[in-house]
């Protein structure tokens, strides 16, 4: 019978990292390690070629659980579900409903529509959503952040119109005041002011983000 306390390999000795960074030199016969190995990010970081045990001893990272700080392991504690979403650039508000329907029927659960602000009205929002019951599907909208509130009370309008349980809402709306600024368009305060009034016209609806950050601009801002 076998031990099943005994641990895989245990016949082997674990090299240390000097032993390793022996073993390396000798492979690179003469080269320089920083200069062949060593990966420097835009940002100033060095990223080494291999990292052991003790590299991240000292980090809260190992022994983190989901949905605590610092959130490596998510941000949900029950599980770690993910939508899957599909965005539809809404030009027609008709031809986005009909693809927003088909894409629903082969597995799609979230729904991203990007309307341009000259659009954001009652009648093309209730084309757009028509058939689509925002208390199963999530949905979530971009437009011009100077017609985000706009759109937010029509969005409310239209929810209560349907008789939707406000704690089932679930989605967003894509409001990043810093995006044009990281863009280099403009200054992000022009458009601050409009926070606390989209935060109140959402104030009801616990599930439905108003205030977001698009990690893609910082990403290319070199965050």
């Amino acid at each position: 019978m076998s031990n099943t306390t005994e641990k895989l390999f245990t016949e082997f000795q674990s090299p240390t990292t000097q032993e390793w960074l022996d073993k390396i030199e000798v492979d690179l016969k003469g080269a320089d390690f920083q200069k062949r190995l060593v990966w420097r990010t835009p940002e100033g970081f060095s990223v080494q070629p291999f990292y052991r045990r003790e590299d991240v001893e000292k980090l809260a990272t190992p022994n983190a659980m989901p949905g605590e700080f610092p959130f490596v392991r998510g941000n949900k504690k029950d599980d770690n579900t993910w939508y899957i979403r599909q965005e539809i650039t809404a030009d027609d508000a008709k031809a986005a409903n009909a693809k927003a329907l088909d894409i629903l029927n082969k597995g799609i659960d979230s729904l991203s529509f990007r309307i341009d602000g000259s659009k954001v009205t009652p009648e093309f929002v209730e084309q757009l959503l028509d058939g689509i019951y925002c208390d199963i599907v999530e949905v979530n909208f971009s437009t011009c952040k100077r017609h985000s509130l706009e759109l937010a009370h029509i969005l409310t309008a239209y929810f209560e119109k349907k008789g939707y349980d406000k704690e089932k809402v679930v989605g967003s709306i894509d409001w990043d005041p810093m995006e044009k600024m990281l863009q280099g368009k403009t200054h992000a305060e022009s458009i601050l002011s409009l926070a606390p009034a989209l935060v109140e016209a959402l104030n009801d609806y616990p599930h439905f983000r108003c205030i977001t950050v698009n990690s893609l601009y910082l990403n290319n801002s070199g965050a």
